[in-house]
């Protein structure tokens, strides 16, 4: 924008200068008694170059303020998505925090917290097992475990239990 804004600048100081030489050679061409269709040529030069940076000033005007008006409307769009950020963070602490708290009150243990909030995550028994590095079985067996402390028949349930809180069900 800063870029066509100098190059419109520029345009119109040549305009200008246009403008004041026409205007000199206009004094200089009614001194000397020159024709008047010459006269009358000079006078339309100096209407259309006026005329033209009057729309160029008018229009540079425009989108100046154009411009700060999106100046203006970016910085509170920054502002609210930053905000938005900040609340989406929070709030995914919170529902980690509350998944915490619920595999504390089934008495998970550390490796049964690791499979289970994995499997809340959505991952299957052998994507756990390929993060953990350890069989498939074992994690098969890991994640029954889980499911029996937790009162539940599979990761579908299990993945329920915290997203119906999340979204107040």
């Amino acid at each position: 924008m800063a870029c066509f804004m100098n190059r419109d600048k520029i345009i119109a100081l040549l305009l200008v200068l246009i403008i004041i030489f026409k205007l000199g050679d206009l004094y200089v061409d009614f001194a000397n008694q020159v024709e008047s269709h010459h006269l009358i040529q000079e006078i339309i030069l100096i209407i259309l170059s006026s005329s033209i940076f009057v729309f160029l000033v008018n229009d540079i005007k425009k989108r100046s303020k154009q411009a700060q008006l999106l100046v203006q409307q970016l910085r509170l769009s920054k502002a609210h998505s930053d905000n938005l950020s900040k609340k989406v963070v929070e709030t995914k602490a919170k529902f980690f925090e509350g998944i915490a708290e619920q595999f504390d009150h089934w008495e998970l243990s550390k490796t049964e917290k690791e499979v289970a909030l994995l499997l809340v995550k959505g991952l299957s028994n052998f994507e756990i097992a390929e993060v953990r590095g350890k069989s498939e079985k074992t994690i098969s067996h890991q994640a029954s475990a889980v499911y029996k402390k937790a009162n539940v028949t599979g990761r579908h349930e299990l993945a329920a239990l915290f997203f119906e809180e999340l979204i107040g069900n």
